[in-house]
């Protein structure tokens, strides 16, 4: 070949390896609650998750910048996506009483490739366990002793809303025996959580669990005024109620504790003491303390949907049968007939307090997919299963 003609040639690809992504344009929208009337700082806030809800759909990686410019209308704030800066931008907004609701146009590369190298598209399973209340005698406002299972089935709703995850629900389990120490709570077999028992028994991928760790009432009074009857003071009193939820997120194949975040937010109380409403009722969702408590729940599902994207998708494998696998996940989870995953074996290793881990090894096996069903799949082995040493309890990973 010449040397020109070489060189033209390097110089061409040169140019298409540093040729840059084009950005994607994602509209989304982001809410939060106004406090003490900073429209700025509920801004911010919403246009935060605005940014997380268009990463999400374009499958890029984002870190917001720590501030808005002036706290403006039309303000540009920088994202970072795959190393390269883009822009977001508010194009409307809305305020409902104490809510403010804002679209944002946010241009980020498509780039799905996430620092660990996970490309997949499979909707992971979760099971989301019973969330204790720390105080149960704070339920008696409002009779909100439901709470401990209905604010699970809530949370799994507002996480298959926005269609990343497949959420499931066993509100009959509870997983800390001492909820002031959790996530750290010692089992009487000595381990830290019971997470791997239950992730197998519920056939997820991850755990949610959490502890709601207040919802105490607060009484505000306006300044007295002495003229004022008793009724009409009993009128002035203005009823806030906290809710403080801590989340915690595991890997049910290791019990590792993967992500925990503080949600806490007080809303206005603003029916009667003697109401009994129930948590989740319709009525509980028209008050305005129900509002922020859904808006809580849309902010911890976007927050899971984000930490679990660049998670690898892994399965069990319940049965093998000659040179064909049965695995424990299927057309649910977006798994098409010919897709490949990788074979993991699975060992328990025990640590120096004897407390046993699991340890998964990449076996070097690929397996094709050759027939998909609703909640499992099989797949095929390029020789027998039991040449290949791929017994039950294994599990195949897609990165």
């Amino acid at each position: 070949m010449p040397l020109m003609l070489k060189f033209i040639l390097f110089a061409t690809l040169s140019l298409l390896s540093i040729a840059p992504t084009f950005a994607q344009s994602v509209k989304a929208t982001g809410k939060a609650i106004i406090y003490n009337d900073d429209i700025d700082d509920a801004r911010y806030r919403a246009t935060q998750e605005a940014i997380k809800q268009a990463v999400l759909q374009s499958s890029s990686r984002v870190s917001v910048n720590d501030r808005l410019k002036n706290g403006d209308l039309d303000s540009d704030i920088q994202i970072r996506s795959s190393g390269r800066v883009q822009q977001a931008k508010i194009i409307h907004e809305e305020r409902k009483g104490d809510f403010l609701t804002v679209i944002a146009r946010v241009n980020v590369t498509p780039d799905s490739q996430c620092s660990n190298g996970a490309t997949n598209y499979y909707e992971k399973s979760v099971g989301i366990i019973g969330f204790q209340l720390q105080d149960p005698e704070q339920a008696s406002l409002g009779r909100l002793n439901n709470i401990s299972r209905e604010l699970p089935k809530d949370l799994a709703n507002a996480i298959n809303k926005q269609g990343f995850l497949r959420a499931l629900t066993a509100t009959n389990v509870a997983l800390y025996p001492d909820l002031i120490n959790a996530p750290s709570s010692m089992t009487s077999e000595g381990n830290l959580t019971n997470v791997t028992r239950i992730g197998q028994q519920l056939g997820v991928q991850y755990i949610i669990g959490g502890v709601i760790r207040d919802i105490s009432p607060l009484y505000l009074r306006t300044p007295d005024n002495l003229e004022a009857t008793p009724l009409e003071k009993d009128k002035a009193i203005q009823k806030e109620r906290n809710f403080v939820l801590d989340l915690y997120i595991y890997d049910s194949f290791s019990g590792a504790l993967l992500f925990q975040k503080r949600y806490s937010e007080i809303g206005n109380w603003d029916i009667s003491d003697n109401a009994r409403i129930g948590f989740g009722s319709a009525k509980f969702w028209t008050i305005h303390y129900g509002k922020v408590v859904r808006e809580i729940l849309r902010e911890s599902a976007i927050d899971t949907s984000e930490k679990l994207r660049c998670q690898p998708f892994i399965a069990n494998i319940f049965r093998t049968e000659g040179n064909r696998i049965h695995i424990a996940a299927g057309s649910l989870s977006g798994i098409k007939q010919g897709d490949k995953f990788s074979v993991y074996r699975r060992y328990e290793i025990f640590n120096q307090n004897q407390t046993a881990q699991t340890q998964l090894n990449n076996a070097n096996i690929n397996v094709t997919i050759k027939q998909v069903q609703p909640n499992f799949s099989i797949g095929e082995l390029a020789v027998d299963a039991q040449i290949l040493n791929v017994q039950q309890q294994d599990v195949v990973i897609a990165w």
